[in-house]
């Protein structure tokens, strides 16, 4: 379990993440509106607003997105890193397995185009992901498996 006051104390951008639903990763496509990555498959997740904590953040944009409630115990990693899109600041990389949720509790925002669940593996490959993310996914999963 992460607590709030073990988050290292910085200036961050935002916070996005995994959110797994049994053994799947709750993904979304971006519109073509955005910026950045326009129709590429997404993490939830997104930029901190006033004082949020990287918690707070990860869990308004996963309500936000997706409509789950993430809880403070869900998070099993929770790691920070330097932002892309703001290189002077941090970011944060959060993963959470929630243990009350499955694929009938998602209720879709209004970011995006569609929702996605997938194996991770998948993720990494896909043509259409976010490399940066692909590869903070691809570490995940590379530490999990040397964990074991």
């Amino acid at each position: 379990m992460i607590h709030e006051n073990t988050y290292k104390v910085v200036e961050f951008n935002g916070a996005k993440g995994l959110v797994f639903i049994g053994d799947k990763i709750l993904t979304l496509r971006r519109d073509d509106k955005v910026k950045n990555f326009p129709l590429c498959i997404d993490l939830p997740g997104g930029g901190r607003e006033e004082n949020e904590s990287p918690f707070a953040t990860f869990q308004r944009e996963v309500k936000e997105e997706f409509g789950i409630d993430i809880k403070e115990d869900d998070i099993v990693l929770s790691s920070n890193h330097q932002s892309f899109t703001n290189p002077s600041k941090e970011s944060y990389f959060i993963v959470a397995k929630p243990s009350d949720i499955d694929e009938k509790d998602i209720l879709f925002g209004d970011e995006g185009i569609e929702w996605l669940l997938m194996k991770p593996e998948e993720f990494i490959h896909r043509t259409d992901g976010i490399e940066i993310q692909q590869t903070r996914v691809k570490k995940y999963l590379d530490e999990e498996m040397s964990s074991k």
